[in-house]
């Protein structure tokens, strides 16, 4: 089995394609694709340094990837393309052997078999290898990609340059666990976008089910940035960080909400981008 640097090792999962009734068997590797140090470590955020965790899906001959973290022209270009502040602020290390790119590229895979990004969200963080990626095809909510053309303030114009091709809008499906749900076009039903609202306009965590085992995997996006917001207990660093990112703060806390409830049950894996731990889990007493 290919290993990759993650939080956790890959594993694998069978999807049943939407075309066929195929059963495509498939390896889902977690990745950081950008260390991050953030002021006061441990003492003041609960982790020492935090991650921007991407997924990448190998699909049978292609690659599918949820987020994309820091990307090579971040590196070449940091300044224009993350912003004197937010590299101020959060020190990322922009590290080349960090990127996606040279991730796919250490897991023995070609980058060019990437054919589609998933997006959670349109912050800098998130899609900064979208353009060492030139050809896939971009997934993203309707509300996410209107603030990428609208050029909503966190938008980064440098790192959309180099032009995106979207794919055809998302289309509703059946909700899960009373969230809201979109099939993703040209990619198994077994792979969607699930409405996870507050952080920004349009952010969606991206749902992986393994229904042959009975297992799923939730990527959450900034949905939480540390495990502990699920239990009440985060730094104060950590809220005040999370209330001066959110878009909308009652949605953003109904959304932790159902999380923390969603957190206890053992047939699914939740992980989100920043938190170094994984999966994100809570113990319920009794």
């Amino acid at each position: 089995m290919r290993r990759s640097w993650v939080v956790m090792s890959p594993w694998c999962l069978d999807f049943a394609s939407t075309r066929t009734s195929t059963v495509v068997p498939v390896l889902l590797h977690e990745l950081n694709c950008g260390t991050l140090h953030v002021p006061g470590g441990s003492a003041v955020f609960g982790a020492d340094s935090f991650v921007c965790r991407c997924l990448l899906i190998e699909l049978g001959d292609r690659l599918v990837a949820v987020d994309t973290g820091i990307g090579r022209g971040d590196i070449a270009s940091p300044e224009a393309r993350l912003g004197k502040e937010w590299i101020a602020s959060v020190a990322p290390a922009l590290d080349r052997d960090e990127t996606l790119f040279a991730r796919v590229a250490a897991l023995g895979l070609d980058p060019r078999d990437v054919s589609d990004v998933v997006l959670t969200h349109h912050h800098r963080d998130h899609v900064g290898g979208l353009s060492d990626f030139p050809r896939a095809r971009v997934h993203a909510t309707r509300a996410c990609r209107s603030a990428v053309e609208e050029g909503e303030k966190r938008v980064m114009p440098a790192q959309w340059a180099h032009g995106v091709t979207w794919a055809p809008a998302p289309a509703p499906a059946p909700d899960w666990r009373g969230l809201a749900t979109w099939t993703l076009y040209g990619l198994p039903a077994s792979i969607r976008l699930v409405a996870l609202a507050g952080h920004s306009p349009g952010h969606a965590g991206v749902l992986v089910e393994e229904a042959a085992a009975g297992r799923e995997t939730l990527h959450l996006g900034d949905a939480v940035h540390h495990h502990t917001e699920l239990t009440g207990t985060a730094p104060p660093a950590v809220e005040a960080f999370a209330t001066s990112t959110q878009h909308d703060a009652a949605a953003r806390l109904r959304t932790r909400e159902l999380l923390a409830a969603l957190a206890a049950d053992p047939s699914l894996r939740l992980v989100n981008s920043h938190d170094p731990v994984a999966p994100l889990r809570l113990s319920r007493p009794g």
